[in-house]
């Protein structure tokens, strides 16, 4: 409870006590729980079902089976791109300033990425739920203002130093995250764009054997 309290009302002294915290696995489950949660909510996206319709018509596999597929990739590469992310993050830093603990700074990370997270996936819940909207708007600014307290605190940098960190650290993790939305919606209208094809073609097969 204090440590929860202390993330709100000291965020930099919440950071600096977080590498000798033995509890650090309930942190990087809540973000594995808020990534499932973000995975689980995307299904109700008309992306994810059209991503999974698109390859049910190609593979005749059922809908369930695909959605659950669709659900998995982007739950693996939201991991995934969390982790390198974190890689590079800890690369940079090490450079700029002082080389510390990587298991560390992915404990300080964690917190940062979940609350950012959580912000991204309260914007599902928008349609349902207006004031998600400013919900998210606030777990973003404070995703922010963690995310310099972490790099600050993991490093012993300027505030200089620390946002051009900072900078870096926005870049790499909105390009992961929105990204992977790209290659998706990409992925759905190549799909949607064959389908396109067979179908078109269909009518004129059965014209000829009519013939």
């Amino acid at each position: 409870m204090k440590q929860g309290a202390r993330l709100f009302l000291k965020p930099q002294e919440f950071f600096n006590q977080l590498q000798w915290s033995t509890h650090h696995w309930l942190i990087l489950l809540t973000f594995l729980v808020v990534s499932g949660v973000e995975a689980h909510l995307g299904t109700q996206s008309a992306l994810y079902r059209w991503l999974a319709q698109s390859l049910t018509t190609q593979t005749g596999i059922s809908l369930e089976l695909t959605l659950w597929f669709v659900v998995t990739a982007k739950l693996t590469v939201i991991l995934t791109a969390s982790y390198l992310s974190a890689t590079l993050i800890w690369i940079i830093g090490s450079i700029i300033g002082e080389k510390n603990s990587q298991r560390v700074l992915f404990r300080r990370l964690a917190v940062v990425f979940t609350v950012t997270l959580a912000a991204y996936t309260s914007q599902y819940l928008k349609p349902v739920y207006p004031w998600m909207e400013t919900l998210s708007f606030f777990l973003y600014t404070w995703g922010l203002l963690l995310g310099y307290f972490a790099i600050r605190e993991q490093f012993a940098l300027t505030h200089f130093e620390t946002s051009i960190v900072g900078v870096f650290a926005i870049v790499l993790i909105t390009f992961s995250w929105i990204g992977t939305h790209r290659l998706m919606l990409e992925a759905a209208n190549k799909y949607s764009q064959q389908i396109a094809k067979v179908s078109k073609t269909r009518p004129t097969s059965n014209t000829h054997l009519r013939r």
